[in-house]
């Protein structure tokens, strides 16, 4: 049972942007496997020890379906196909009891998924760069896959790419092999992304690089930290500055902003903020539990049927998690939506100080994953997608299950000597 289910979770990343479905396939995997282990009596006991000791993350994972739950069997105000993606982070629970009795030498090989997952996408983004023949383009110039529009891709890509460096060792040596299979998987999967054009996900850079440099001994001071942080910024910049796709997508910026002030409102950021201005419409005309869930796309037909939103705008998503958040579940969604990440971001921010390097190291890919969702929800809707949330659910219930048997192993060694 431990070595399948160490597979799944190190194929999650992997399988993530590569097969289509594959990351909820490892992830229910995990999930059948932890129903074998809490049917016995000692897995019980150590998932109530775990609850106990990880009680915010196990809350923040469970709020959301609870609500809209709630709104399915209580309220009748959404169908239950609204609980399908959510539901995940539920499931995640159990997965979690289960991942965190394995040893932390097992998970620790979630990382080479990671890396392995930023080489595959980047070895596609450049299959397609030089044969552009042989794949049928649907998205303009932007690189996605058959299952996976640009918006998606390039953000789980710059997610993929940054967890690989992430993960290089915080030890006081490391392997100079380690070093450059990782940053070729940041290459490769940052070239991807950038072939997407997915400039929202772009945002997240600046975390993911401070994520990148923090807790290791060659950088022990805040001074220097400082002084690295501002030469990857300087990097980038000075990359994107000369990139033609960078420049051109955030000039695109410019100009929609500028069409808007003239009255034309139908550009790719205008239509965002006449939707999010819907969406804010639809929040305070059923402030407590929203429109429910799945009902999006019929409010805003409403709202543009009486003339109060154009019908442009109307689909089944607010392209921004806290917008679909407010008008589709409310006060209360929102409530459940900043318990979930600030249950999962604390579950991490709490041990990036610890002694051990490996659990500093997990803990940082932890704060990395969730920050960087957070980000990327706040200009489409990033959990809403049933791959994004079993990947998302996956991760975080590995990293913190790694970090656990990593400090419990630690503790056990102490009382022992």
């Amino acid at each position: 049972m431990q070595f399948v289910a160490c597979s799944a979770v190190v194929l999650s990343p992997v399988l993530m942007l590569s097969v289509k479905g594959g990351a909820g396939y490892c992830f229910f995997v995990v999930f059948l496997l932890s129903l074998i282990y809490l049917s016995s009596a000692e897995g019980r006991r150590h998932a109530a020890l775990l609850y106990r000791a990880h009680r915010a993350f196990v809350i923040g994972m469970l709020a959301l379906p609870a609500v809209i739950l709630l709104q399915i069997v209580v309220l009748r105000v959404s169908a239950p196909s609204a609980l399908d993606p959510f539901l995940r982070f539920a499931l995640a629970v159990p997965c979690f009891f289960l991942l965190a009795s394995l040893p932390s030498r097992q998970l620790r090989l979630v990382q080479w998924g990671f890396v392995v997952g930023a080489l595959t996408v980047g070895a596609w983004a450049v299959y397609v760069s030089l044969y552009p023949e042989a794949f049928q383009w649907t998205y303009g110039n932007r690189l996605g896959n058959s299952f996976t529009n640009p918006i998606p891709f390039g953000d789980t890509a710059i997610l993929l790419a940054f967890m690989s460096v992430i993960s290089i060792s915080r030890k006081q040596s490391v392997r100079t092999a380690e070093v450059a299979i990782k940053v070729l998987a940041l290459v490769l999967a940052g070239y991807a992304s950038l072939r997407s054009g997915s400039r929202g996900g772009w945002i997240a850079i600046p975390l993911l690089v401070w994520g990148t440099l923090s807790g290791r001994h060659l950088l022990n001071t805040a001074r220097s930290r400082f002084v690295w942080f501002g030469v990857a910024l300087a990097c980038i910049a000075a990359f994107a500055v000369t990139s033609t796709t960078i420049r051109t997508r955030f000039e695109a910026v410019g100009t929609d902003i500028e069409s808007m002030q003239q009255g034309n409102g139908n550009t790719s950021v205008g239509l965002r903020f006449n939707l999010w201005q819907a969406c804010t419409k639809l929040y305070l005309e059923h402030p407590v539990f929203g429109v429910g869930r799945g009902n999006l796309d019929e409010a805003l037909g409403a709202l543009a049927e009486r003339g109060e939103a154009p019908r442009d705008i109307v689909n089944s998503g607010g392209h921004s998690e806290f917008f679909s958040a407010i008008s589709q579940t409310g006060t209360v969604g929102l409530v459940a939506l900043l318990m979930l990440y600030a249950g999962t971001f604390h579950a991490f921010w709490r041990y990036r100080r610890h002694p051990d390097p490996e659990v500093v190291t997990a803990a940082y890919m932890g704060v990395g994953t969730v920050g960087a969702t957070v980000i990327f929800g706040l200009t489409i809707d990033a959990l809403t997608l049933v791959m994004s949330t079993a990947f998302f659910a996956l991760t975080v219930a590995t990293l913190l299950a790694w970090i656990d048997a990593r400090v419990r192993e630690q503790t056990t060694n102490s009382d022992c000597g």
